[in-house]
């Protein structure tokens, strides 16, 4: 449904009545502030499947398979209708045929569709590539927007790893935790207090930091300390030359393009009122990451 929905919002032809043009832009604004990310892929686990045979009744071979085949074949639909949108509502965008209202709602439809289940096709990509030096503005600053999302999009993920809580309160230099398991007791005590801003200690090397262990739950510690803690290293695996994914490579063959830069950055000198250039987020992380992508390949 929302493979024909959104084409046919951003093919709607100009309208003489302002009501219909406030319907049109009421439609948009509505899409941007309530649309949420689906997940076009989903998968579910032995627990997950071991829990509902315990609530109802284990189920036959014949209809784990069966159930198995309908669920792959949903997953090849959904990913099959996310990539005819795409490649769509890009080409849409790409046409001369557009207004500039036109191209701004397909601009802004196509960056919600950004996602990391699914690989963003390429032409896409370039396409927003292309936008960062469009002649307007709006869809300029749309495009600034995506290329931020995509290049984070692009990273590599993560290392994770797992230490008992002993271990990493050791590596810092804390003593054992007091409260480990079933007991509990909230507040400040001498084995969280490495959690808080007082208690940190700034690593001094590169795998001091890389092993420093930052906690993505604020929770842990605060009544007990779980036994084992499952937590991200400060580093992730690199892009190289030979090893780089067709989505990475069009990013980087572009941000090394010194006449692609140059005009780029004086598009944006130009957006600025009044001659005075202020500090952007958005671009900040478009051209960090950017740069994080060429050092990481050289």
């Amino acid at each position: 449904m929302m493979e024909k929905l959104w084409s046919s919002i951003v093919c709607t032809s100009h309208a003489k009545k302002i009501s219909t043009q406030h319907l049109i832009g009421s439609i948009n604004q509505r899409i941007g502030k309530t649309f949420t990310t689906q997940a076009l892929i989903e998968n579910v686990n032995e627990k997950s499947i071991h829990a509902a045979a315990t609530l109802w009744q284990p189920l036959a071979l014949s209809e784990i398979e069966t159930g198995q085949q309908i669920h792959d074949e949903r997953n090849r639909a959904n990913v099959q209708s996310y990539n005819n949108l795409m490649e769509n509502l890009n080409l849409l965008l790409r046409k001369n045929t557009l207004t500039w209202k036109q191209q701004k709602i397909a601009i802004s439809l196509l960056y919600l569709l950004l996602q990391n289940r699914v690989p963003i096709p390429s032409s896409c990509i370039r396409t927003f590539m292309d936008f960062l030096v469009h002649d307007n503005i709006e869809l300029r600053k749309h495009a600034e927007k995506s290329i931020t999302a995509i290049c984070r999009l692009q990273k590599p993920p993560r290392i994770c790893m797992e230490k008992p809580i002993d271990e990493i309160l050791q590596n810092i230099g804390q003593s054992a935790p007091t409260l480990v398991g079933g007991d509990h007791q909230p507040g400040d005590r001498h084995d969280n207090v490495w959690v808080t801003i007082d208690g940190y200690k700034q690593p001094e090397t590169q795998t001091d930091w890389e092993q420093t262990c930052f906690l993505d739950k604020s929770f842990y510690g605060y009544y007990t300390w779980p036994n084992i803690i499952k937590y991200s290293m400060n580093k992730r695996e690199r892009y190289t030359a030979n090893n780089m994914p067709e989505q990475v490579a069009i990013l980087y063959e572009r941000f090394i393009d010194k006449n692609f830069i140059q005009r780029s950055i004086q598009l944006m000198v130009f957006d600025e009122e009044k001659n005075e250039i202020k500090f952007d987020k958005t671009r900040f992380l478009m051209f960090k990451v950017g740069k994080d992508k060429k050092s990481s390949l050289h």
